[in-house]
């Protein structure tokens, strides 16, 4: 792509947005009202509370301060077992049953988050729920049950709770901040989107020197309208693309002319007229005398 072929569009997309600033910044903002609206009262609000665990591939602790390399290497396995237990159908429908059948097994699934933090020994739980009591009770049920499962099918080894489950204070999902921030963004894009596909669709030449620019040749004469040239005048182009009649311009001026010239005329048939007035007068004065 040349050079002035960049400057031109460049120029199309600054046009565009300036002739229809109102319309694409109102857009905008009743996207972010709407966006905001959405997120705050009506989507289903999600709370999070979070849990840690640390597993160890010994339950006895050694007397000697030396870090052993293959125990950390086989806790950072366990822990990829445990991932797998802990969420296992078993563990789920037992946790179920103890929260009261609050949430089948199948829901347990979608709602609890095992991990590992940066591939360390360390287990991460993640709960997400729709109430933030809710989340707090899956979140430490899961715990309890971690603990039991591990203890009974892991015979070596111990796991230990490093971070308690939290009780959320506010929601996690929607933030109407982004909701609203993402609303406008998006309803600026699609509507001056809108105006600038309408814009690049228009095969009409609107300045005068757009033949000139599109294909870099100069321009030396314009088509006449015939209908308008057989009424006696004729149609160019303006410099926004309305059209203008030399004839109907012409016609107008003659039409103004005509008129001064019919009022001076009024003017002076008026002085003639009081002249003979005065003449017919001052003879019948004489007259009488």
């Amino acid at each position: 792509m040349s050079e002035q072929e960049q400057t031109i569009d460049l120029r199309v997309l600054l046009r565009v947005f300036i002739e229809h600033i109102i319309f694409i910044i109102a857009a905008g903002i009743v996207a972010a009202a709407v966006g905001f609206a959405l997120a705050k009262f009506v989507i289903p609000k999600s709370y999070t509370s979070e849990a840690m665990m640390y597993v160890e591939n010994s339950s006895s602790k050694q007397e000697t301060d030396t870090l052993n390399i293959n125990d950390i290497n086989v806790a950072q396995k366990l822990v990829n077992t445990c991932q797998i237990l802990f969420k296992s159908p078993d563990v789920l429908q037992k946790l179920s049953t103890d929260l009261g059948e609050e949430y089948t097994a199948g829901q347990l699934d979608k709602m609890i988050k095992i991990e590992s933090v940066n591939n360390t020994e360390v287990l991460k739980i993640t709960v997400d729920a729709s109430s933030a009591e809710s989340a707090y009770n899956v979140c430490s049920g899961i715990v309890k049950s971690s603990i039991i499962e591990f203890q009974r099918v892991i015979k070596g080894g111990s796991i230990e709770t490093v971070s308690a489950p939290t009780l959320p204070e506010t929601h996690t999902f929607p933030s109407a901040t982004k909701f609203a921030l993402i609303g406008g963004a998006l309803g600026l894009v699609l509507v001056y989107g809108i105006f600038l596909i309408k814009e690049l669709l228009d095969t009409k030449v609107k300045p005068d020197d757009d033949l000139a620019q599109m294909y870099e040749i100069p321009v030396f004469a314009e088509i006449l309208d015939f209908e308008m040239a057989e009424k006696g005048g004729y149609y160019k182009y303006s410099k926004y693309g309305n059209y203008s009649s030399y004839d109907t311009d012409v016609r107008k001026e003659e039409k103004l002319y005509t008129d001064d010239e019919d009022d001076d005329e009024d003017e002076e048939d008026d002085e003639d007229e009081e002249e003979e007035a005065k003449e017919v007068k001052s003879k019948n004065g004489k007259k009488e005398k």
